[in-house]
């Protein structure tokens, strides 16, 4: 008892370092123990639980202790008294997926995954609804109080020595900042949750696939704020997966005929997000994707909507999409990139001009570079035809504010006049 109690301590510290060291003891603890001490544990795990004034630090590290508890009972027999443990935690942690702080309600979600891990869908069929109810209240409610937030602080436009128009532009960049940046209450969290879920169910959650579920997470993936869209192509991507364990099986939700032309329109507007921890979010989803399908026939239905996309984000600025896109290039085309290239050349050249008005100018830069590598690598009977509406384009961003990109284009001019 006295090495538990001491595990414990470390759980339950105000420390984060502690807590985590707490996990790891209880992990040990929990592999070398007979069935009698893990009763007595689960008491203790229960105790920050049931104390109403507790300090969320031993709520957080309960949470943390519960997870790795339950994760061990995969492996063990579960008797009633552990039944009814479970019963508990599974009503706790549908509190705290609503607690003030953030790391509470991230905690819940992954002990409510473990929960899915060991007991299977049921767990999701229970509570789907809450969680997904919650998602949803959140998105409306968040984009009606920012609304009015910004509507109000407009109101003091005639009490303001500023021209009206000017105002009225320093309230909508404000606004856009704000959507872009803040917090969102519970919506990050639930979503994170609905990925420990789906993780947790792994292949079994196939069934839960459907229109409707696809339709809020697509919301999601659309949403102002960009950490609510990251969250949402990291979900995608964890349904992805679940759906990639169930290769070779008669029913593919991905599949072209199912969702799958839904999920790569999603993917392709991710892929060309202004925020790079978006387009990472959005690559390592495409990639799963893509990868998923067991033959290159099923895969190249969705090349003209991606490939074009996921070749722009070779060349792209922050060295994380870059290096990750690179990577997926090699391995979903291998040695046939060029092929691809000139096969849907309309859509690549299309995408790469509409890139060079893109807001950001590294997105511009990249397309830059992509237009170059079009006339130095592609065969020239493929891109002949466009010769003229590419130099255009390149002409065009010699008068960019942004030096790196009139000196891509500079050089994507170059490569024109010694190619054609």
């Amino acid at each position: 008892m006295e090495d538990i109690n001491s595990v414990f301590s470390s759980l339950f510290s105000k420390r984060k370092l502690e807590r985590d060291q707490g996990v790891k003891q209880l992990s040990e603890y929990l592999n070398n123990t007979n069935a009698d001490n893990l009763h007595i544990i689960e008491e203790m795990l229960l105790r920050p639980f049931k104390i109403a004034e507790n300090e969320w630090e031993s709520t957080h590290g309960a949470l943390l202790g519960a997870k790795a508890f339950i994760i061990r009972l995969k492996e063990l027999n579960i008797d009633n008294k552990s039944e009814i443990f479970l019963e508990d935690v599974y009503k706790y942690c549908l509190e705290y997926l609503t607690d003030t702080e953030v790391r509470i309600r991230l905690a819940a979600g992954e002990t409510l995954g473990s929960l899915c891990y060991l007991k299977g869908p049921e767990v999701y069929g229970h509570c789907n609804g809450y969680v997904l109810q919650l998602i949803k209240d959140n998105l409306e409610r968040d984009s009606m109080e920012t609304s009015s937030v910004f509507a109000s602080d407009s109101g003091d436009e005639q009490s303001s020595p500023e021209p009206k128009g000017r105002v009225r532009r320093l309230s909508s960049d404000a606004a856009q900042i704000f959507h872009d940046t803040a917090g969102w209450k519970c919506l990050e969290t639930s979503m994170k949750c609905l990925q420990f879920m789906v993780d947790g169910c792994g292949e079994n959650f196939k069934p839960f696939i459907t229109n409707d579920f696809l339709e809020l997470l697509f919301q999601t993936l659309s949403h102002t704020n960009r950490f609510v869209r990251e969250t949402g192509y990291y979900v995608l991507g964890s349904l992805v997966s679940c759906g990639t364990s169930c290769k070779g099986s008669a029913y593919n939700p991905f599949a072209a005929e199912h969702f799958g032309h839904h999920i790569s329109k999603q993917l392709g507007i991710g892929l060309s997000d202004n925020w790079s921890q978006v387009r990472l979010a959005s690559s390592e989803c495409a990639r799963k994707f893509l990868l998923s399908f067991e033959s290159e026939e099923e895969r190249e239905v969705f090349f003209p909507e991606l490939l074009p996309k996921m070749c722009l984000n070779r060349y792209y600025i922050a060295d994380g999409v870059r290096i990750y896109s690179q990577e997926s290039w090699c391995r979903i085309v291998k040695e046939n990139g060029r092929m691809f290239v000139k096969k849907y050349i309309d859509r690549f050249v299309q995408h790469y001009i509409s890139q060079t008005k893109a807001d950001n100018h590294a997105v511009r830069e990249a397309a830059c570079a992509c237009i170059a590598e079009l006339a130095s690598k592609v065969d020239q009977a493929a891109t002949k035809p466009y010769v003229s509406q590419l130099l255009q384009t390149l002409l065009d961003c010699f008068g960019d504010d942004s030096w790196p990109v009139r000196d891509a284009a500079c050089l994507a001019c170059g490569n024109f006049v010694l190619c054609f």
